[in-house]
């Protein structure tokens, strides 16, 4: 079987996009296939497909059904680039909103809407030490406010409590530095990835709950570079974007039996 690949690469997090044409029933062997290839350094798969709702320009969807902020203003900006257009509406799996991404094709900036968290709880080790949980549709993060990154800590928090999400992450916040790990059911994966749109956007939405209503800015170093979070507060109400540059590479054709 023949495929076509892209790669993108936002703040370090290399997500390949796969356009359309792999039916769901070869998505695990492809997404393998790429993940093994050592030219492709790739954090993540996701496959082009056919939207499900109208004006949407396109629908991307994860190898492993989760959420991915990173991989949504990575499609919507190689739908803007084909298109020569600076924004679209698209779909990702992991949320049935229909997404909106702003590109500056002439800056390599791209920057999306993102769906906000529905619920926080916290959870921890020990009854004195407990982290929120902040629980989106498409995957849960665990946020660590001034804890040092910590791969064992992590991992034990996976066994703990990510096993009951289909995607789940831990992210190390000490000041504007956030570092994450992501846990992904599908493939039963665990990845210290340079960077994560939806733990950002988790992170901002817990660090503003106790900020005042109005626009607030978050430009979190992450180990791959700067990811943007934009959080508006009103009432209670949240929306949010996340952003920040964003490279595309030439597309690849790949073979596998």
């Amino acid at each position: 079987m023949k495929f076509t690949v892209v790669m993108a690469d936002p703040a370090g997090n290399r997500t390949a996009i796969v356009r359309s044409g792999v039916p769901k029933s070869e998505r695990a062997k492809v997404a393998a296939a790429i993940m093994a290839d050592p030219s492709l350094r790739a954090e993540q798969v996701g496959f082009e497909t056919r939207p499900l709702y109208g004006k949407s320009l396109g629908r991307l969807e994860m190898a492993g059904g989760e959420f991915c902020g990173n991989a949504a203003r990575s499609f919507g900006y190689l739908l803007c680039r084909e298109k020569d257009i600076d924004h679209c509406k698209i779909e990702m799996s992991g949320t049935r909103e229909q997404l909106e991404v702003i590109c500056d094709l002439d800056r390599e900036t791209s920057a999306a809407q993102m769906p906000m968290p529905e619920m926080l709880e916290m959870v921890g080790e020990e009854a004195d030490q407990l982290y929120p949980l902040v629980i989106s549709r498409g995957i849960t993060h665990m946020i660590c406010v001034d804890k040092e990154f910590d791969e064992a800590f992590a991992r034990r928090m996976i066994d703990k409590f990510g096993k009951n999400y289909s995607a789940f992450g831990v992210q190390f916040v000490s000041g504007d530095r956030l570092t994450p790990v992501v846990y992904v059911a599908a493939s039963d994966s665990v990845c210290c990835e340079s960077s994560c749109g939806s733990g950002s956007l988790a992170a901002a939405w817990y660090l503003s709950r106790e900020k005042e209503d109005g626009f607030h800015g978050f430009n979190f170093e992450e180990p791959g570079g700067t990811i943007t979070v934009n959080i508006a507060k009103r009432q209670g109400r949240y929306a949010g974007t996340v952003g920040g540059k964003l490279t595309l590479e030439d597309a690849v054709e790949m073979e596998i039996d």
